[in-house]
């Protein structure tokens, strides 16, 4: 099912960066818009919120990494407390899409494109967009209930 067009900003949370995308109003048009080396959940989430701010989106799309045959493991978790800190300093709704094989497909379409190998931070901003798309399309809806883990 597909989603209704609204502006989204989309997050690839790694250990070392956070690839981040955007789409237009549509939901037609999603640009990469780089990366931020993380440190630490709190700085991030401030960090996270203040690019949501600046993009004027109306939601975050983070995904969520879940093993390939779909439970969730220990970076869910992860995940989950990186949104925490999030909800307390960004009150925009947070949705959560399957992020498997995002940065493999990002590495492929870079290739395709002729632009392999990337510079750091490419992979995991062409990543958030691939997570934005899904979740637009309504494709690959993380399925990790809430408590889980």
């Amino acid at each position: 099912m597909k989603r209704p067009p609204q502006r989204l900003l989309g997050v690839d949370y790694g250990r070392v960066r956070i690839g981040i995308a955007v789409c237009d109003e549509l939901g037609i048009s999603i640009t990469p818009i780089g990366f931020v080396p993380r440190s630490d959940d709190r700085t991030a989430a401030a960090v996270v919120a203040q690019l949501a701010a600046r993009e004027q989106v109306a939601g975050i799309v983070i995904g969520l990494p879940l093993h390939a045959h779909g439970d969730a493991g220990a970076n869910v978790r992860w995940v989950r407390t990186f949104t925490a800190h999030l909800a307390k300093v960004c009150p925009l709704p947070v949705h959560e899409v399957d992020e498997r094989y995002s940065s493999s497909e990002a590495k492929e379409a870079l290739r395709d494109e002729g632009r392999w190998p990337a510079a750091k931070g490419v992979v995991d901003a062409r990543a958030a967009g691939i997570l934005l798309r899904r979740w637009l399309d309504g494709e690959d809806q993380a399925s990790a209930p809430p408590g889980e883990p």
